[in-house]
């Protein structure tokens, strides 16, 4: 009989993080629950919606509200019983609620182990709210297991007190036979597409993007070459970006594109370089950046800044500045426009780090190893 696994993430549920669980279907009986209005909802095993807060419409200040109602607004109504009878519960984070009530279940013998997947990686982060210091502490205490999602979440726990015993570092995944390289790979062509993919939100670094694209267009050392830029994404900053790029008078060579995740493949196939310019906050780092992995995959050179676990991501296999410098995004990318031999290279280190590091396979056999050695 299959160990039964529940997979909590309430609306956060998703297919970026998901796709590293799909290879253990054979060997476990795994359920996924997620709220009524989760980001994804079909994948290779069943889905249990519950209702939760974090379905409610948006209003002005809702999060700040409802976190201090809530303490933290990722409850999940129902869950402690839905979770009966499994052997594993694999949440997320020591702050949000329905790792509580994963333990809660534990307490009264539904279930037999609690685990967690932790992202955040600036100690003593999430604490200003009400009940949040509790709630992490819980969590590090009576939590069976803990997987830090970097080296540096890793360090975070330990300072906030986890033991280190308790820890074990296993990333996020990408399954590489759905993204992969394009059929031309790279040529010594004039036509180059430069792509972004992600949230248009200041700290994603899109601001550089814009200037960076400004001064490139204006380098008369790039003259003979056909540049087009695609961003891929929405957030709060669209509107703003894009009264900017007229101001700047780049908009004609810009297309901005929402797609859907099954889309996303082909449009990395269609690019030449990417760029993922994050960079860091009083209260946010870059915890892994999903984009950088489906890039990686699909064998494009990358142009990124040091922030939260992105060195951790990317290794050796792209460019890394410092975050915040639009005129170092520039020179970056002008290498990579100028040198095919520089594009080639750092094409073929990230597939194969992909292949070696990242692939869903390996990654799921990361977390069959630590569930069996739970069970």
């Amino acid at each position: 009989m299959k160990a039964k696994i529940a997979l909590i993430r309430g609306k956060f549920l998703n297919a970026y993080e998901m796709q590293i669980f799909e290879p253990l279907v054979k060997k476990y009986d795994i359920t996924a629950f997620g709220s009524l209005a989760p980001y994804h909802e079909k994948f290779a095993f069943p889905v249990i919606k519950l209702p939760s807060p974090m379905d409610l419409p948006n209003f002005p200040k809702k999060m700040p509200i409802l976190n201090r109602i809530f303490t933290d607004v990722h409850y999940l109504y129902g869950l402690e019983e839905k979770l009966r009878g499994f052997d594993i519960v694999h949440s997320a984070e020591t702050y949000f609620y329905y790792t509580k009530q994963a333990l809660n279940a534990k307490k009264k013998g539904y279930v037999k182990k609690v685990i967690a997947t932790v992202l955040e990686n600036i100690p003593f982060n999430n604490e200003g709210i009400w009940g949040r210091k509790e709630l992490k502490r819980n969590a590090r205490e009576n939590l069976d297991h803990m997987i830090a999602l970097t080296q540096r979440t890793k360090d975070t726990l330990i300072l906030e007190g986890a033991d280190e015993k308790k820890i074990t570092v296993i990333s996020h995944g990408i399954n590489t036979e759905i993204f992969y390289p394009g059929k031309n790979g790279v040529s010594n062509k004039k036509n180059l597409t430069i792509m972004f993919a992600g949230r248009l939100e200041k700290y994603k670094g899109v601001y550089e993007i814009l200037y960076a694209i400004k001064l490139l267009n204006l380098d008369k050392d790039l003259k003979d070459f056909n540049l087009k830029y695609t961003i891929v994404g929405d957030g709060s900053e669209k509107i703003n970006m894009l009264m900017l790029e007229k101001k700047l008078s780049i908009d004609r060579i810009i297309t901005h594109k929402n797609l859907e995740y099954t889309q996303m493949p082909e449009e990395y196939r269609k690019a030449d370089i990417f760029l993922a310019p994050s960079k860091p906050t009083d209260t946010y780092q870059e915890q892994y950046c999903t984009a950088l992995l489906e890039a990686q995959a699909s064998g494009l050179p990358i142009v990124t800044t040091f922030s939260g676990g992105i060195p951790e991501n990317l290794g050796e296999a792209g460019l890394i500045i410092g975050p915040g410098d639009f005129y170092s995004l520039k020179e970056s990318i002008k290498e990579f426009i100028l040198s095919t031999q520089k594009r080639l290279f750092f094409s073929k280190k990230a597939r194969e780090r992909a292949l070696k590091i990242h692939d869903t396979k390996v990654i799921a056999k990361k977390l069959e190893n630590l569930y069996q050695s739970l069970l």
